[in-house]
């Protein structure tokens, strides 16, 4: 088995139009399922200061037929989404070659994937489709579970510039000494994407040294 995280362009999977329009959304979709696209990716949480616009780009997005359903939480939005078909095909694509979705979520940058793979040649035949498709693409980490680990450390360079940003702040003190805007100033980024990083962050690091998973979250 074979675990891979690819970063892809947005129109390699879906919302390049809502990104365009909406560069400081982020995205992360909830369930996640192989071999059915019929359950891949319908549900999204959407981090964004306003939703008016948010429903606006969606509705509007070529990749997206309807918005099923929607639910707002604080900074976040949860929606079910039926896609269009030309997202349907691109994820019969994905599933063909065996591959599980376990994770995706996506920024201004593009998309990140996590997928499983039963065998090497499942993993190859997953690349040669993307490069058939011409779609660039960023083998970002590629995990082997019950091999020798080969991947890009427990966190990513991004995580780890948070972890240490907020440690030496004193994000992590009691009483802490500092609050999520003061690291999302000093790193440039957006207070959603710091609270992002610092969770998956922590998680990977708790799943390295604490459990037998061994499973990075990008």
């Amino acid at each position: 088995m074979i675990i891979a995280t690819f970063s892809l362009p947005h129109e390699a999977v879906a919302l390049e139009y809502a990104f365009r329009e909406l560069p400081d959304l982020a995205v992360e979709a909830e369930r996640i399922a192989a071999h059915s696209r019929a359950w891949v990716m319908p549900c999204l949480w959407v981090a964004h200061t306003e939703f008016d616009a948010t429903d606006d780009v969606l509705a509007a997005d070529p990749s997206v037929d309807e918005i099923v359903d929607s639910y707002e939480f604080g900074d976040e939005k949860y929606y079910q989404l039926d896609w269009s078909g030309d997202v349907d095909e691109r994820i019969d694509d994905y599933v063909d070659q065996r591959g599980s979705i376990l994770d995706a979520e996506a920024n201004a940058l593009g998309w990140q994937l996590r997928i499983r793979f039963v065998s090497r040649d499942q993993f190859e035949a997953f690349r040669d489709a993307l490069s058939e498709r011409e779609t660039s693409f960023e083998l970002r980490s590629l995990t082997e579970p019950g091999a020798p680990r080969q991947s890009f450390g427990s966190v990513t360079p991004e995580q780890r510039d948070a972890l240490v940003a907020a440690r030496e702040r004193g994000y992590f003190d009691v009483p802490r000494e500092t609050g999520v805007d003061e690291v999302a100033q000093e790193l440039g980024i957006s207070d959603q994407a710091v609270s992002e990083r610092l969770r998956r962050g922590t998680a990977n690091l708790i799943d390295a040294t604490l459990t037998t998973e061994g499973e990075s979250v990008e």
